[in-house]
């Protein structure tokens, strides 16, 4: 059993049906940005991406308040001055995302 607390592949579905990619390619930098200021130990700069990303979300679904419950530990792992699994669980949700929107990968994303 891992440390720290992992996004589950079978726990929900999060389906993409919004207008466009645009909006997709949005929600994939706010991940960019959280998981680069994780990687840096930048607290304030991870609290504040990371309070962007719930802030986004529409609570109206059992996914999206799952997001959130994984957003807020995010936030209370960065608290704590743990970015490691913050970092960790935001690149899984960013290629869940990925995947979602099946939009070609970039090379510019943060990979540690």
């Amino acid at each position: 059993m891992p440390a720290i607390p992992t996004p589950i592949a079978g726990q929900f579905t999060v389906t993409y049906s919004g207008p466009s990619l645009e909006a997709l390619g949005r929600v994939l930098r706010a991940h960019n940005r959280a998981i680069r200021a994780c990687e840096s130990c930048d607290h304030s700069s991870a609290r504040e991406s990371i309070g962007l990303l719930r802030a986004a979300l529409a609570l109206d679904s059992q996914a999206s308040r799952g997001l959130d419950a994984l957003y807020a530990w995010c936030e209370a792992t960065v608290d704590g001055r743990d970015f490691i699994g913050p970092a960790r669980t935001l690149r899984s949700l960013r290629e869940a995302w990925y995947r979602a929107g099946a939009i070609a990968p970039r090379s510019d994303w943060p990979v540690s």
